[in-house]
């Protein structure tokens, strides 16, 4: 018989992603704010659209799980009812960029989107 051991994760240092990050595009329709904040070993987003999203929890991702110890990307869903919105995110250049993949619960047609952000001070 043999047993399996789970070795402990490590966990990844979050602040590259905490704060808050503003929409690039002002004219967008979409997101234009996320507050980020470290939640343990996870992180809290709260969306800020035209409609409230409110938080959800979010998982972090290190870009070399091996030697990296900083998470500089993370995944998450938000569940509004109508439609689930998962969000991909990534730090790239100083720059968040997230990819919103969007399923509808009726019969519109899926959507794809990704928008910029950058971090602001408040």
């Amino acid at each position: 018989m043999i047993a399996a051991v789970s070795e402990p994760r490590i966990a990844l240092a979050v602040t590259a992603l905490t704060g808050t990050w503003k929409n690039t595009n002002a004219a967008s329709r979409g997101v234009v704010r996320l507050d980020i904040a470290g939640d343990g070993n996870e992180l809290r987003i709260t969306a800020h659209a035209g409609e409230t999203w409110g938080s959800t929890i979010a998982h972090p991702y290190s870009v070399d799980g091996f030697d990296c110890r900083d998470a500089l990307a993370f995944n998450c869903v938000f569940n509004l009812g109508d439609r689930d919105v998962r969000l991909q995110a990534n730090i790239k250049a100083g720059v968040l960029v997230i990819v919103f993949l969007t399923r509808f619960h009726d019969q519109r047609t899926n959507l794809f989107t990704r928008e910029f952000y950058y971090r602001s001070a408040q």
